[in-house]
Parts: structure tokens; sequence; C-alpha cells
């Protein structure tokens, strides 16, 4: 009877602040973890010396390890449940500090398309995608109707079209992968600009995570895109 009620209060106690807390891979060296795998960050984490691993939390915070390391990644006090919209607002104070130092190049000509995953044709760059999602391009101008090339950075394949008059946003067929990494060159007109598309895992679950992830990756005007559109207060 003894054992059974120290067995009932075990399960009762509550567990450390820290206890079935996910964490995102972002990027993982010399240790067998992949982008957008998700470990517990309330386990220890062991690294030996040389392996590095950078993860994201629930409210879009970076941590970077680096070896020799066996200790639980995330902090003691993150909560389980972060605070998604505080995180959002904290995020966008630090792309606008980001800015004023710098930090984002071109930050003064930068063009921020009108939804986060709008593919600007505008300038060549790093893209960040939904893994999966359709491509979409995007023109800052609707303007006239403008022939269309899209290839790989290889040229081993080339598809043809015409931008239709009128309008800013041309989705390209499924046939056309996403992959985790691609570069392609599109060729609108007479004007040419080299797009490298990074797909976003899965595992990133809210707009925290995915601003913080985006900005890690240097897809600056997305992530404008993505705060202004999560901050702004509903109707």
């Amino acid at each position: 009877m003894g054992r059974l009620l120290i067995a009932l209060l075990l399960l009762l106690s509550p567990l450390p602040a820290y206890a079935g807390i996910n964490l995102v891979v972002v990027e993982a060296r010399g240790i067998a973890l992949e982008a957008g795998q998700v470990v517990d960050g309330g386990k220890p984490l062991a690294l030996t010396d040389g392996q590095q691993v950078t993860l994201i939390s629930q409210d879009g915070k970076l941590i970077k390890l680096r070896g020799p390391s066996d200790k639980p990644p995330a902090p003691q006090q993150t909560a389980a449940t972060a605070n998604v919209a505080l995180a959002l607002q904290l995020l966008v104070t630090q792309e606008t500090t980001r800015e004023k130092a710098g930090v984002i190049r071109g930050a003064g000509s930068l063009v921020v398309p009108p939804e986060p995953w709008l593919v600007d044709v505008s300038s060549s760059g790093l893209r960040c995608l939904p893994a999966g999602a359709t491509i979409t391009l995007w023109r800052p101008s609707a303007g006239e109707a403008i022939p269309l090339t899209v290839a790989p950075s290889d040229r081993s394949w080339r598809a043809r079209a015409e931008w239709p008059a009128g309008q800013d946003r041309l989705a390209l067929p499924p046939t056309i992968p996403l992959r985790r990494r691609s570069t392609y060159v599109v060729r609108l007109g007479q004007r040419e600009t080299v797009l490298t598309l990074i797909a976003m895992p899965a595992t990133l679950d809210n707009d925290a995570m995915r601003a913080a992830w985006m900005m890690d990756q240097g897809c600056d005007a997305q992530v404008k895109a993505l705060l202004d559109r999560s901050v702004k207060p509903a109707r």
C-alpha cells in the first residue's frame, strides 16, 4: 500500500518547467540531426568537441549549442506553452533594430511582398517557403503581359510562359519542385534574377518560429511581411 501511494504521488507531482518542450533543429554540424527534426528540450543533448547545433523554441528563440556539452538545451524557466503574440512583438522590435544597425543589407530599398509566401522576382536573393507549397511568383507592378522563363541553375530544363497583363502574381505548376534548397534563374522580359528557394520545415508550427527561422536564413523581406500580417490588430 505504501509503495502504491508513493507511485501515485510521483505521478501527480508537477514536472520540471522544461519537460516536454519541443525544439526544432535549424542547423546541425558533426552530429546526426536533420534540419526540421524535433528534439525534447528537457532531455540532455550530448555534443562532443566540434559538434554544433542550432535549435528554435516555440517562442521563436534561437538556441545555439557547441560541444562539448551534455545539458538539456531548453532553459528551465521556458514555459511549455509559448506566448506567441508576445514573441512576435519582440521579433518586430528585433527586426527593426537589425534594420537600423544595417544588419539587413539593402534595407532602405527592401521590397516587401503583400503576403509572406510570395516569391519576389524583382531582385536576386533568398526566398523562404513552407515545405510543399505552390511556388507563386510576384512582381511589384502588375504591368503589361511579359514573357517568363524559369530554369534551374544547371539549365537542365526550361519552362516558358507569359505573365498576363494586370496580374502581379503567377503560380508555377507543381511540376517545378521546391526541395530543401533549390536555385532557379528567372527571366522576366529582358531582366534576369537568380532566386534560391529554401523549404521551411513543417515542424515550425507558429509564426514566431517561422519568423525567427527566416531571419536566420536571410529572407528579410518575407520576415517583415509575416510580422506585419501577424501583429496587425483584428478589426
